[in-house]
């Protein structure tokens, strides 16, 4: 069954789609209590530059990124990047997602 923006499974390749609405969406996941947090669909440069800006951070998440520092600096840092938060979920451990226009 074809839908709009469908394509057949062997042309698709979903790093070439771009977002039909024109964003991009990523998860956060963290605690309050804690000094790290994981992200989630993050570009190569963002995660360059959230690695650089907090020492110690890098790959050691399936899927993502480990960010050495709590997860309020995280979503503040993803915030200067054009990031905006539209949902969490959880109450020790909190999954935030957000998006950015493109």
């Amino acid at each position: 069954m074809d839908t709009k923006g469908s394509q057949s499974p062997s042309t698709t390749n979903l790093s070439n789609v771009p977002s039909e609405d024109g964003v991009v969406y990523i998860a956060v996941k963290g605690s309050l209590y804690a000094n790290d947090s994981s992200v989630f669909g993050l570009g190569q440069e963002e995660i360059k530059a959230l690695t650089s800006r907090f020492p110690g951070s890098g790959v050691g998440v399936v899927n993502g990124v480990t960010i050495k520092t709590n997860v309020l600096n995280s979503l503040n840092a993803l915030g200067q990047l054009g990031y905006k938060i539209i949902s969490s979920t959880g109450e020790t451990e909190i999954t935030w997602t957000l998006q950015r226009d493109i």
